[in-house]
């Protein structure tokens, strides 16, 4: 336990758990109905009834559980708008990352389409009470469109808003959907009055450390834009830029899934850098290609 009544379960993601006399709210699900029965599991021991479930954004490790729990417990579900739509329609993931076509195999598996759930309640941004147990949800996309956080006692949950250094070097490209968005929720959590910050990939952490956290992630996203703009000495189509850039951060992407993942981030680095006036975009010889606007 964070304090009496917060608390969170380790799974693929850290589970938070919010509690009030014999009833609590869930802040995501974990990957599966295996992840949810262990998780209803645990909390039936702790003599805690599943009221709600507050799923943070619509990866599958986060909202996976939720079904199972929800038709166990008749718990009510929440999340914000889009991320809602995709919950309720999984298939919607695998299609954005196949640019919209019916998505190959690869994309089609537990770990881009959770099980589908009804969503009760569109949460925004703000106060907010399940029964009795007093929340606040803040905004933090950026890793996802609409992925958002919740504090509950002076804890955040902080979702994939940040990602800890073992994770930087792991992966060495964090996914993200929009880079302009995940920078500001960056510095919107050490604007935070919070004791604990918890990302779901991470550990329990206090105000300091979320401080090097945060600089560590920023400092991730401005060495692949450096990287992107080192790139363009010359214009590139936009399928070799990627390999290129790939290929300086030394990853060997070796699966058609993980490709889609890669190609998706880099595609919304490209973005911001057209949104900023660093880049534009034209098509030659029905090839997109990328060329760098000189200052």
């Amino acid at each position: 336990m964070i304090t009496e009544s917060v608390g969170f379960l380790t799974t693929r993601v850290k589970v938070g758990v919010v509690s009030k006399d014999k009833s609590c709210v869930l802040i995501d699900s974990g990957l599966d109905s295996s992840t949810g029965k262990k998780i209803l599991s645990k909390l039936r021991r702790e003599g805690l009834n599943v009221v709600g479930i507050i799923d943070t954004h619509s990866h599958a490790d986060h909202y996976g559980g939720t079904a199972f729990i929800q038709e166990r417990t008749g718990a009510r579900v929440y999340a914000s708008a889009i991320e809602a739509a995709i919950i309720e329609n999984p298939v919607l993931e695998p299609i954005y990352f196949a640019g919209g076509a019916h998505p190959p195999m690869e994309l089609r598996n537990k770990f881009m389409m959770g099980k589908a759930c009804r969503v009760d309640q569109i949460v925004e941004e703000g106060p907010f009470e399940v029964g009795s147990i007093p929340l606040e949800i803040v905004g933090l996309p950026g890793h996802s469109p609409q992925q958002i956080g919740v504090i509950a006692e002076g804890v955040m949950f902080c979702a994939d808003s940040v990602f800890p250094t073992d994770v930087l070097e792991k992966h060495g490209i964090l996914f993200l959907h929009n880079l302009g968005d995940f920078r500001n929720s960056l510095e919107k959590l050490l604007g935070t009055s919070c004791d604990h910050f918890l990302p779901s990939h991470g550990e329990l952490t206090n105000r300091k450390e979320l401080g090097r956290m945060v600089q560590a992630n920023l400092s991730s996203t401005e060495r692949v834009e450096e990287i992107i703009l080192e790139s363009l000495d010359s214009p590139q189509p936009v399928d070799r830029l990627i390999a290129m850039v790939l290929n300086r951060h030394g990853m060997r992407i070796e699966s058609y899934s993980d490709y889609h993942l890669f190609s998706s981030t880099i595609k919304a680095y490209l973005t911001y850098l057209q949104e900023v006036g660093r880049i534009e975009f034209r098509v030659e010889g029905n090839r997109p290609t990328v060329y760098p606007k000189r200052r």
